[in-house]
């Protein structure tokens, strides 16, 4: 070989090193990233495929076969699980985990309780219906099956779902209309809440293992009051089980800036609160003001036959309906809670 056959067989490597060199990076796509290639090629449909692969960093290629699919996946629905993954791994049981999907929405729907031992004996009996007898619901497929359809434990919060949810709807426009006749400045609500005052958060941080103690149940009852526009908080009402703890002994509860009462359950009772109802009044009248208190139908919020005051109008909301209708349940007792842990997280720095 001569010197020129020579430098001709080396310039071929370098430019086959070079395009080696050049070769474009397999990138993973995530399904999520296609279903949004598929939503920008159907909105715009004149933006070339060129410039899609551009963005996402995939060959023009694969920009194609995902189009392909276009109907496909804009047909899906995907979850937290599903948006992550860069392929479709198609379940063995699809007809099974379909019609046990849409049973677990309707047992829950209509407020019942499932457990994972329910669950698959569920998904065993529709495989038994469907003529399919190789159907083995083992823990793996319980698991992958969760994933897909975004099925996880949940715990109940609130009794949202005890309201006539039918008449909600009136029920709201109801309250709407009285208070369109009102200053809002003058439109109060009034609510009681449960306070454990010793409990404490039960993760803390450590440097090692430790064991936990018996939670305590000490409890008080606080009754919030505050109007609509948030410029009038009225002094809480405080419900303790004793007249005279010893924290207190020496203390004058006038001088406390709470009305306190006590009983031996440290409930609200019907004889504290038409006795703060009657402290409210009279108040109003100093202030030569009439409001309305709106508030929830409780048995201990009713008032002796021909008990009235002369300005304050109570309206009740109609039962079960609290929830969805009652401000102080839309955050402001849990602001307060906040407030009051603070403090108890604060008390801990002078331990």
């Amino acid at each position: 070989m001569n010197s020129i056959e020579q430098r001709q067989s080396d310039q071929n490597v370098l430019q086959h090193d070079t395009n080696r060199s050049h070769k474009r990076k397999h990138t993973p796509i995530k399904l999520v990233q296609k279903i949004e290639i598929c939503k920008i090629k159907s909105t715009n449909p004149t933006i070339k495929n060129v410039e899609l692969a551009s963005r996402y960093g995939i060959g023009e290629s694969t920009i194609t076969g995902i189009l392909k699919k276009q109907r496909h996946y804009l047909s899906l629905l995907p979850n937290n699980y599903t948006t992550n993954l860069c392929r479709e791994k198609p379940s063995k049981y699809p007809t099974v985990e379909q019609a046990l999907a849409l049973w677990i929405d309707q047992v829950v729907d209509g407020n019942c309780s499932l457990s994972g031992h329910t669950v698959l004996q569920k998904a065993a009996t529709f495989a038994h219906c469907l003529g399919i007898q190789n159907f083995r619901g083992s823990n793996g497929w319980f698991d992958r099956f969760k994933k897909r359809y975004g099925v996880r434990n949940y715990l109940r919060h609130g009794e949202a779902n005890s309201a006539p949810l039918e008449d909600l709807q009136q029920h709201r426009t109801d309250l709407q209309n009285l208070l369109a006749t009102w200053n809002l400045e003058d439109v109060y609500n009034c609510d009681e809440t449960a306070l454990f005052w010793k409990l404490e958060p039960s993760k803390t941080l450590a440097r090692q293992q430790i064991s936990g103690v018996r939670k305590p149940k000490d409890r008080v009852t606080v009754l919030l009051t505050c109007n609509a526009t948030g410029s009038s908080k009225l002094t809480p009402v405080f419900i303790h089980k004793y007249k005279n703890p010893r924290c207190m002994r020496n203390i004058d509860k006038k001088s406390l800036p709470v009305y306190y009462y006590w009983n031996s359950s440290a409930w609200m009772q019907c004889s504290i609160f038409s006795h703060w109802l009657s402290k409210l009044n009279r108040d109003m009248q100093k202030a030569r003001r009439h409001i309305l208190l709106v508030l929830d139908n409780a048995t201990v919020h009713s008032l002796d036959d021909g008990v009235s005051f002369s300005n304050i109008i109570l309206h009740y909301f109609p039962p079960n309906t609290t929830a969805h209708l009652q401000p102080c349940d839309a955050g402001i007792i849990h602001s307060y809670k906040v407030i009051d842990n603070f403090i108890i997280h604060i008390s801990i720095l002078f331990y």
